[in-house]
């Protein structure tokens, strides 16, 4: 089921001290889907956000492969996502996956270990019904 389906923009620039999702512009689709709300089915990983670049200018595409934790953090915060239960998908000419893991070094920021990787066929079949209109 489909929670939310807005486009998300930033301008790059800080406000209020908070750092923006990257110093450069960007904006995505973002959907953010709820895995088990259809069946009865308990997942690990039962919400996956699912992004696209909104922009149609390659050469203004922001990607947000880089910036997926400070993406995810405003995300999940404003949405209300426990961050390890969550599938971040990003589409472009291929579509890959990732999850954020705290690094549990002892520091006052919390550092995430994320390694992008090829989506799985599992996984793509359990997305494909909400890629229609990405």
């Amino acid at each position: 089921m489909i929670l939310h389906d807005f486009i998300y923009d930033w301008d790059g620039k800080s406000k209020n001290g908070e750092k923006p999702v990257s110093w450069w512009p960007g904006s995505y689709h973002v959907k953010i889907v709820d895995l088990a709300a259809d069946n009865n089915i308990s997942y690990l990983v039962p919400i996956a956000v699912i992004l696209k670049n909104a922009k149609s200018n390659p050469a203004m595409n922001t990607s947000l492969r880089n910036y997926i934790h400070n993406f995810a953090q405003k995300i999940s915060k404003k949405y209300d996502l426990d961050l390890e239960k969550t599938l971040w998908v990003e589409i472009d000419n291929t579509i890959r996956v990732t999850r954020l893991h705290p690094d549990p070094k002892v520091i006052p920021a919390t550092l995430y270990a994320i390694s992008w990787r090829p989506i799985m066929p599992n996984e793509l079949e359990m997305i494909a019904p909400y890629l229609g209109d990405m």
